[in-house]
């Protein structure tokens, strides 16, 4: 059975790519990464320019996203009690993902980003928990603007060659979690040492 992207690339346009992009924002398990390299490819085809493939993809992307914090911001805590999100936020998830909303805040939504397993889920705790809108569209904004022109770009570069860019996608996203846990690690640190300096100072 042939894969998403295959799937994609076979049957589709970049249309297609932005549906797939918007009904995995809802919380199909489908790796969104995947789609934006199918992008890259169409770009490569001649069929969309590089910015038009950035500017569709980031509609599809933000509209799905959107959709799921706006729908859980509306039902309140009551939409873990119903379809669909009660299938995307599992007690466990529920949990984990609290505890991180405590420890990181707002942050939590630009490292949902890059969490495939977690994106929706995180997104629909965000509604639920009372992020602004505004703030909302500003984190999940900023992880997209790391993600999507790299993607789509090593979709570009290595259009016929589809296995070399999934595992060049692998190390992307690996690298990404990288510099996202040095970065929070960093923050702690210095956010300890400052308040420890102003201890020293009273």
């Amino acid at each position: 059975m042939p894969d998403v992207l295959d799937l994609l690339l076979s049957h589709g346009s970049i249309a297609l790519v932005v549906l797939a992009l918007i009904v995995a924002g809802l919380g199909l398990p489908v790796p969104e990464d995947i789609m934006l390299l199918a992008a890259g490819v169409l770009v490569h085809r001649g069929e969309i320019s590089y910015i038009g493939a950035i500017g569709a993809c980031a509609f599809g992307v933000i509209v799905g996203d959107t959709t799921i914090f706006l729908i859980a911001r509306k039902l309140g805590p009551a939409a873990i009690t119903r379809r669909p999100l009660r299938w995307l936020i599992t007690p466990s998830r529920r949990i984990r993902i609290e505890e991180m909303f405590k420890k990181r805040g707002n942050l939590i939504v630009f490292m949902g980003r890059h969490m495939a397993g977690l994106r929706a889920p995180i997104f629909a705790m965000a509604g639920i928990n009372g992020v602004k809108l505004r703030d909302f569209w500003l984190w999940d904004g900023l992880g997209l603007c790391v993600s999507a022109p790299v993607v789509i770009g090593i979709g570009y570069k290595l259009a016929d060659e589809l296995d070399n860019a999934k595992a060049h996608l692998k190390s992307f996203e690996l690298g990404v979690m990288a510099v996202l846990a040095l970065a929070i690690i960093g923050f702690v640190v210095w956010r300890k040492l400052r308040k420890a300096k102003a201890i020293e100072e009273q």
